[in-house]
């Protein structure tokens, strides 16, 4: 099995055309997803997931339309979690905090538990969020090092399971070679 994560495109809340942060993607974010959909033809996706905040499920909806295959599930499980909830020490004391990664992990178990089957499905989600599944599936500690991995708009992360070794392993972490250089713009700054 493998697992494909991949971060929705700009969201108008990125390009600071909103400051409203359930937003709609921005035009570049449409293009950045329609590249993004192009470059997931290469891969035999059969299950498509998708947060059911806008910019995931626009981002979504575009890749589903390129592949013909539907979208499954818009789910909570994998909207975006807060940044400063994640590097506050006192994280694992907050109650909403570890019922929404309790609730991601079991998402995660009950889409992953066919890992020996040759299939491939494909979750629409967001950078933090996009961190917690890496960290999870591959046993890494939910702690502020997992922040480091770059998660970039349109980005692709790729795990396989093998079972050999009983694990995921990582192919694939933010990337973006799919995207011509005009519509990197997070990555110019």
């Amino acid at each position: 099995m493998n697992i494909i994560f991949v971060r929705h495109g700009e969201s108008e809340h990125n390009a600071k055309i909103t400051t409203e942060e359930d937003s709609h993607l921005s035009n570049l974010g449409k293009k950045q997803a329609e590249h993004l959909g192009k470059r997931l033809k290469n891969y035999n996706i059969s299950t498509i997931y998708t947060s059911n905040l806008k910019r995931a499920k626009e981002t979504g909806e575009i890749i589903s339309r390129i592949l013909k295959v539907p979208i499954k599930e818009n789910l909570e499980e994998l909207n975006e979690f807060s940044g400063s909830q994640l590097k506050s020490p006192l994280r694992f004391l907050n109650l909403s905090f570890n019922k929404r990664v309790k609730n991601l992990k079991n998402f995660l178990d009950r889409v992953s538990r066919e890992r020996k089957e040759d299939k491939t499905i494909l979750i629409v989600a967001h950078g933090i969020t996009n961190k917690i599944i890496m960290g999870y599936l591959s046993q890494l500690p939910l702690k502020r090092q997992l922040l480091r991995f770059s998660q970039h708009n349109a980005c692709i992360n790729i795990l396989s399971w093998k079972e050999e070794y009983k694990n995921w392993n990582i192919n694939f972490v933010n990337n973006i070679e799919h995207l011509p250089k005009k519509l990197r713009k997070e990555i110019q700054r």
